[in-house]
């Protein structure tokens, strides 16, 4: 294709940005009725017309091709169309609390965006926003971010709407850098399904509606990611370095705590990986040494948050559910940390999700999240019991590392918020890109080598869902006969093991067979 046609294929695809940007932005000013519409419609076509063709631009960088278009599309859409319904319904069908009146989800979102608000409308610097004077941010990143978009294209109306529709842009974005990253060492089939599940998996949706910072981590994470797979491919090195340093500096102006976690995932991954090119041993030991220290580092550094973090978790978790304290009153005091962790990695729980009542928004939106969680834990737990017959040994370590630092921090997510419902999600949410790589890999591999136990885990899972889905409509229709919860966990145990050693003998037979068939 001549230059000058590729030049006037863009104009025309930079037309068409714009002109769908104004009719989306006329359509959410329409429906929001938030201040005067001519503001309203000027100042969301802009934001809308930035990300459009930041997508835009990005996604012809990383090589274009249909499916990642739409992959693209699909995950802006939806996160917009929710963030604008959830603006609109919850104030009419939610409860009556002060966030859910203005349109948030998340209580979190609400007190800062509105301290964004108090910022951008008055005549102090929005480095402000890293001070103290601000308690809703501690970080300073989020709370910046909205109260520059306020004051530059909003200010006659707090229009929030605005910053969610931001956070759908941020998290569409990490879409192009993972699937580049993800598609260089895994076959075709399994990027595409890591793309669809983050771009469509539920709590990202979700995050990715609303006014929060989870969206730009899961960007920045897929950035460094991104940089570090062609860090090891020795490939755009000019490139490479300056995005890593500004999505590195970026990532902690939006949270420290959280940036480092993810800095030190991807340095132990990139680790792993390189210790296999080494010939030397004593540079692999040392470079195992540096990493332990590291950790300790961290760990001590930490400290102190952590332990006053677990306590005050924990006791919340204990003290907002009755069904929580009932079964602790049962379990010695050295059991209860544990309780809450495992109960904690079933957050959103889907019984509990069908069967507690709600208004309709709150039960819909349970049982999008639930659902979402249900269906990725297999694939999450599929790589555990398979990645060892992985048949590359790069992709192999790439599996081992990301499938140990994902569980851990699935671990952390639940010590930090016990079965807290929302928080124990979100937290967990960060690490979606690598939870897709799993799952996309566990998908392909089972289709590739028509491997039966991930059919199994999902038998397991749905003997799980019954049977708890019963106990907990029991909670409420008292006609509904109902199992003491060790009797529940022991019925579920007994069937997954009948599972598991049929499974094994099936197997077995199956492969008796085929050594005769192959004898004769």
């Amino acid at each position: 294709m001549s230059q000058k046609k590729s030049s006037k294929i863009i104009i025309i695809w930079i037309a068409l940005i714009a002109g769908v940007s104004f009719i989306l932005g006329a359509l959410v000013q329409w429906i929001l009725d938030v201040g005067d519409f001519l503001p309203g419609f000027l100042g969301g076509s802009l934001l809308i017309s930035f990300i459009g063709l930041a997508l835009f631009f990005t996604w012809r960088a990383a090589g274009g091709g249909k499916v990642l278009a739409w992959m693209m599309l699909a995950a802006f859409a939806v996160r917009l169309i929710l963030s604008v319904f959830l603006a609109w319904g919850l104030p009419r069908f939610g409860y009556e609390e002060k966030p859910q009146l203005a349109g948030f989800v998340f209580e979190d979102a609400f007190r800062r965006d509105e301290n964004a608000w108090a910022l951008a409308q008055s005549d102090e610097p929005l480095s402000l926003a890293f001070s103290d004077e601000y308690e809703t941010d501690q970080y300073g990143g989020m709370l910046a971010l909205s109260a520059l978009v306020y004051r530059t294209i909003s200010p006659d109306a707090h229009r929030p709407a605005l910053i969610s529709i931001l956070a759908a842009g941020v998290m569409t974005l990490s879409l192009p850098f993972f699937f580049v990253a993800v598609r260089r060492q895994f076959s075709q089939r399994a990027a595409l399904i890591a793309g669809w599940v983050l771009a469509l998996y539920p709590e990202g949706v979700l995050l990715g509606s609303a006014q929060m910072r989870e969206p730009f981590y899961i960007l920045f994470l897929t950035v460094i990611f991104w940089a570090g797979v062609h860090w090891l491919g020795r490939t755009k090195l000019k490139l490479v370095i300056p995005v890593f340093i500004l999505s590195t500096a970026s990532l902690f102006l939006f949270s420290f705590r959280v940036g480092l976690p993810i800095l030190g995932a991807v340095a132990i991954w990139i680790w792993v990986v390189e210790t296999a090119r080494m010939k030397k041993t004593w540079i692999k030991i040392a470079g195992w040494v540096v990493v332990g220290l590291g950790v300790v580092v961290i760990l001590l550094f930490f400290k102190y948050w952590i332990d006053a973090v677990i306590h005050w978790d924990t006791l919340q978790t204990i003290e907002r559910s009755g069904m929580v304290q009932f079964q602790l009153e049962n379990l010695p005091e050295s059991l209860h940390l544990p309780f809450v962790i495992v109960y904690g990695i079933f957050q959103p729980v889907l019984p509990a999700a069908i069967a507690v009542p709600a208004p309709w928004i709150w039960k819909s939106l349970g049982l999008f999240r639930a659902v979402g969680w249900f269906a990725i834990l297999p694939l999450l737990i599929y790589p555990l019991i398979r990645l060892w017959r992985c048949d590359s040994k790069t992709r192999q370590r790439w599996l081992l590392i990301m499938a140990c630092i994902v569980w851990a921090w699935i671990l952390i997510a639940s010590v930090r918020a016990g079965g807290d419902q929302w928080d124990n999600p979100r937290y967990r949410t960060v690490f979606l890109p690598w939870m897709a790589i799993l799952g996309g890999w566990g998908i392909d591999f089972a289709l590739t080598h028509k491997d039966r136990w991930l059919t199994r885990i999902l038998i397991i899972e749905g003997i799980f869902l019954t049977i708890f889905t019963e106990w907990y409509i029991s909670r409420y229709i008292s006609d509904i006969p109902r199992l003491g919860m060790s009797a529940m966990v022991l019925l579920i145990l007994t069937l997954s093991l009948g599972v598991v050693v049929g499974g094994w003998v099936l197997d077995r037979r199956r492969a008796k067979n085929a050594l005769t068939q192959d004898g004769e």
